[in-house]
């Protein structure tokens, strides 16, 4: 009995050492993604400090493991005190080691499965901000395998807790805006809901920059709506929360690596990302 526990805490630690290798990777693997603008900034901040948690969780049961699967003085007042039902010491540390092995996949999951979704202004929003009906089902279209596959992947991560993680990040280009048309009017009434500053109408880049937040709001709103319609297919979970996240970035390049025109329409479009991370 002595040796075929001492084995189930000598294949505990192996594992351990495999997830703690892998996820000292992480921030090296995230890193590069974001520099290819593959990821946004906050999802590879939060691969990073989950991928330093499961390194913090492993070091604090590394002890516990070793002393069990080395000292057999200690792994027989480990049992003595199981079978007495005073603790549970393997259960609970096999619990634990699986739970930050799910966490790490996930995380190894969602760097190399990062992908980008690129809309284009002019094709959804004709020159607005808002959606346009006829567009609204083509948009749907559009949105519903990615949800899809959010569900998809969700169902993947029994008694996990875990957050969806969205973010639409609206761009403009450098195009002013015409001071007669009915859009500056619109963005005049936007914008003093944040400022009574009438100089900001007057500074184009600023107009811009609300531009693209109010159709990050439009793409984010429907996107919101869709996902919660999906939450009922995600079973087995523990909890479940989306974190939607809808941000303008005005006349910021979408892409490091493109060289862009001041007037390009390469500049005016809308990003979509999602990630499923532990909550």
């Amino acid at each position: 009995m002595i040796i075929d526990n001492r084995q189930l805490f000598e294949k505990l630690y192996a594992n351990d050492q495999k997830t703690l290798e892998a996820a000292s990777k992480i921030d090296s693997l995230s890193k590069a993604k974001l520099e290819d603008g593959e990821i946004d900034d906050e999802i590879e901040k939060i691969f990073t400090l989950n991928a330093l948690l499961v390194q913090k969780n492993i070091a604090a049961r590394d002890s516990i493991i070793r002393l069990n699967a080395t000292n057999d003085k200690v792994l027989k007042e480990t049992l003595k005190s199981d079978l007495k039902g005073e603790t549970n010491v393997f259960s609970e540390l096999r619990a634990k080691a699986i739970d930050d092995s799910l966490t790490l996949v996930m995380i190894q999951e969602g760097i190399r499965n990062s992908s980008i979704y690129k809309i284009p202004n002019e094709v959804v929003f004709a020159g607005g901000y808002k959606i346009s009906e006829k567009n609204v089902p083509k948009m749907q279209q559009f949105f519903e395998p990615i949800l899809d596959s959010i569900v998809v992947s969700a169902n993947r991560y029994v008694n996990k807790k875990l957050r969806i993680k969205i973010v639409v990040y609206g761009y403009a280009d450098a195009d002013p805006i015409n001071t007669k048309s009915k859009l500056y009017t619109e963005i005049g009434q936007s914008l003093y809901h944040e400022t009574v500053d009438s100089s900001l109408l007057s500074n184009s880049s600023r107009l811009n920059q609300e531009l693209s937040r109010l159709r990050a709001e439009e793409v984010g709103n429907l996107v919101n709506t869709m996902i919660f319609a999906k939450l009922d297919y995600i079973t087995g979970v523990k909890s479940i929360f989306v974190d939607l996240r809808k941000e303008g970035k005005g006349e910021e390049f979408p892409e490091n690596k493109i060289k862009y025109n001041e007037l390009d329409a390469r500049r005016r479009i809308v990003k979509f990302y999602w990630k499923i991370l532990p909550d």
